[in-house]
């Protein structure tokens, strides 16, 4: 039997046939629905990579919901009841026949990563695509060479060539993102709506934000938080996070006085295998709460007293408070191969543990005096903006697009 007659019998061909041809009737189908579907000059729509109610989209929705309730705003959202929507807020289902229509039908489209993912389209030259991107002075590499899912890599790539403007909120991450996807966008640094929350400005909010979650898990009010959140591996290997966790409790209460509790918060892309194992592995632990299905990270990071992480993003949104945070990476060396930093680990104010011994010892020998000169040298450094009032300076964009157009 030769290879042609192998293929045939086993259906490769066909499959891969009308694969093909469903994917080219798809993309048509799209184009016609989107030439024909009439743009609304009063509504917004919003795409959160995580298909929730979150991240820098949440924060300028919000903004725009104070100040226009006449506006027309439709999220892309999978409807968990985590996710606290506002009753005049219309959700849609990814890819269904809906999520087109209001997605075509919007002046203005706010994004905080891809825009879509396995179905392609194109907007309209009159839409506008807000960036708003989902990392914060990130560390880790994004570009073409550390991307791993082809699929996602596409995606970025078509979502850079229909985005109208990037919000970023660095020197660092102009040069991380127009060095990657959006090289022809422009650069508008009003720094990151989600990290508004963290400024004087927002004071009462973070207070009510403790209030609510410390009620709702049972937590007394004197207890101090310490968030240990690791991003992900693509072997999705739990082996990377053997944080002692009674032990570091113990140490922060040695070091720091007073009562502890630990949040646990894996990142969103690791759901499917905590599912898979019957939810996060700290059953019957004390003071120990799995976070990893809590809707809005900026929450939890500003009820956070001590921040744990190894490449994650959003220590580098914590850093904004100024309180202590430290790096547990236990593969430094694999980790740099395989997906690759922007700058090294030693250029952050925290300090690095590869193991849970070294862990300990930095905690205890944390020196909250050169702590916030560290701090204060490494924001400059990034030409770090935020100010608290990232949420308004986008809301505005978006009203004079409204208004006026591009």
């Amino acid at each position: 039997m030769n290879t042609l007659e192998r293929i045939l019998i086993e259906g490769r061909f066909f499959k891969a046939f009308w694969n093909g041809l469903d994917r080219r009737i798809g993309i048509l189908s799209r184009k016609i629905m989107c030439k024909r579907t009439p743009i609304d000059p009063n509504k917004v729509f919003f795409s959160a990579q995580e298909s929730r109610y979150t991240c820098n989209p949440k924060y300028i929705s919000r903004e725009l919901e104070k100040r226009r309730p006449d506006l027309d705003i439709v999220w892309r959202n999978q409807g968990t009841a985590n996710d606290d929507i506002p009753d005049h807020v219309r959700t849609v289902k990814l890819n269904s026949y809906e999520y087109f229509h209001e997605l075509f039908s919007a002046k203005v489209i706010v994004a905080n990563s891809f825009l879509y993912v396995g179905l392609p389209f194109i907007l309209k030259k009159d839409q506008v695509l807000i960036e708003t991107w989902h990392g914060s002075l990130g560390i880790k590499r994004h570009d073409k060479a550390a991307m791993q899912d082809k699929q996602r890599e596409y995606a970025l790539e078509q979502t850079g060539k229909m985005t109208t403007y990037c919000i970023s909120n660095s020197k660092l991450e102009n040069g991380s993102l127009s060095s990657t996807y959006w090289p022809n966008t422009p650069m508008l640094e009003y720094g990151h709506a989600r990290n508004d929350l963290f400024f004087d400005n927002h004071k009462e909010d973070r207070e009510r934000i403790k209030k609510h979650i410390f009620r709702a898990y049972g937590i007394e009010a004197d207890t101090k938080v310490v968030m240990y959140a690791p991003t992900f591996r693509d072997s999705k290997s739990f082996e990377f996070y053997d944080i002692d966790y009674e032990r570091l409790l113990d140490t922060l209460t040695a070091r720091f006085g007073g009562k502890w509790c630990l949040f646990l918060r894996y990142h969103p892309s690791m759901r499917s295998m905590i599912q898979k194992m019957g939810g996060a592995a700290i059953s019957g632990m004390k003071d120990i709460y799995d976070m990893t299905e809590y809707t809005d990270m900026q929450e939890l990071i500003s009820v956070t007293d001590i921040a744990i992480t190894d490449y994650s993003s959003w220590i580098y949104d914590f850093v904004l408070l100024r309180r202590p945070g430290f790096i547990f990476a236990t593969d430094l060396k694999k980790y740099n191969n395989e997906r690759g930093l922007y700058y090294p680990l030693e250029e952050t104010p925290f300090q690095i543990a590869k193991n849970n011994d070294e862990l300990m010892a930095n905690i205890m020998s944390f020196d909250d005096k050169t702590y916030p000169a560290r701090v204060e040298a490494f924001l400059d450094d990034k030409g770090c903006i935020e100010d608290g009032h990232a949420s308004e300076r986008v809301a505005d964009l978006i009203e004079k697009v409204l208004k006026e157009g591009r």
